[in-house]
C-alpha cells in the first residue's frame, strides 16, 4: 500500500541520486577490480524544505502518520519537482520513497512554520 505525499511545493529541495552497487577488491600489491553487483542505483535522498500554514503542516504530518515513518512506500506528486529544469526525468521511475527521518517542524510564528522533510529511495517493495 502507498500513502500519497501532499501535493504542494517546497522552498528548497536538494536531491542526491543513488549509488550502484559495487565493491572494490584491493591486492597487497595495490593492484585491484571493481565489481558491480547490480544495475540500478539506490538510497538516492531528496531533502524538502516547506514553508506552510497549520493545514500543510498537518497534511504533511498526516503523511508521515499514515506511511508509519518508513514503513510504507509514498507516492510523490509532481508538485514536489516544480520550477526545476529536467532533474525529475532523471530520478528513476524503479525507486520506492520512503521518509528517511521523522520530519522537523518549526514554529516561525502563529498560523506558520517550517517544515524539512528527508525522503530515501529504495528498490525493496
Amino acid at each position: 500500500m502507498t500513502v500519497d505525499f501532499p501535493a504542494i511545493s517546497p522552498t528548497q529541495r536538494s536531491y542526491t541520486p543513488g549509488e550502484y552497487p559495487t565493491k572494490r577488491f584491493t591486492s597487497v600489491s595495490g593492484a585491484g577490480s571493481t565489481r558491480l553487483y547490480g544495475s540500478k542505483a539506490f538510497n538516492a535522498t531528496l531533502k524538502l524544505e516547506f514553508l506552510q500554514d497549520d493545514a500543510g503542516t498537518q497534511s504533511i504530518l498526516k503523511s508521515w502518520h499514515e506511511s508509519y515513518g518508513g514503513a510504507r512506500i509514498l507516492s510523490l506528486p509532481a508538485t514536489l519537482f516544480e520550477g526545476m529544469n529536467g532533474p525529475e526525468e532523471e530520478i528513476p521511475n524503479y525507486l520506492n520513497w520512503r521518509w528517511e527521518s521523522v520530519p522537523v517542524v518549526q514554529s516561525l510564528f502563529p498560523g506558520r512554520s517550517k517544515i524539512q522533510v528527508a525522503l530515501v529511495a529504495t528498490l525493496d517493495d
